[in-house]
């Protein structure tokens, strides 16, 4: 029996850039999403330092996010120290994804 695998490149239904940025029209969100995305930058403004490293400020967006769309639990869950290295590890290699984390740096960090 052979297992086959395709390969799918995600795309996501919404651009966070945009969102970051403030950029989006009003009532493209609903509240829910909204108070995710405030939480979300409220946290990274607070734990985001100029003087990290981009790896350490990535791994933080990648923790805050995480924390803010599926609770803190999940990040503090066995395991999901592995499950963010590997997505910190997936933005750093890819370059579009490396940029748009280094202007949410730019635009955080304090």
């Amino acid at each position: 029996m052979k297992t086959q695998i395709s390969k799918k490149e995600w795309a996501p239904t919404s651009g966070i850039i945009p969102l970051i940025l403030g950029v989006v029209p009003e009532g493209k969100l609903d509240k829910k999403a909204t108070s995710k995305l405030d939480l979300f930058e409220k946290c990274l403004g607070r734990d985001l330092d100029k003087e990290d490293s981009i790896e350490q400020a990535v791994t933080k967006i990648v923790k805050l996010a995480l924390a803010a769309e599926f609770g803190p639990s999940l990040v503090k869950a066995a395991g999901a120290s592995r499950m963010i290295i590997t997505i910190t590890r997936a933005i750093m290699s890819d370059p579009k994804l490396k940029k748009q984390a280094l202007i949410i740096i730019d635009r955080l960090a304090q």
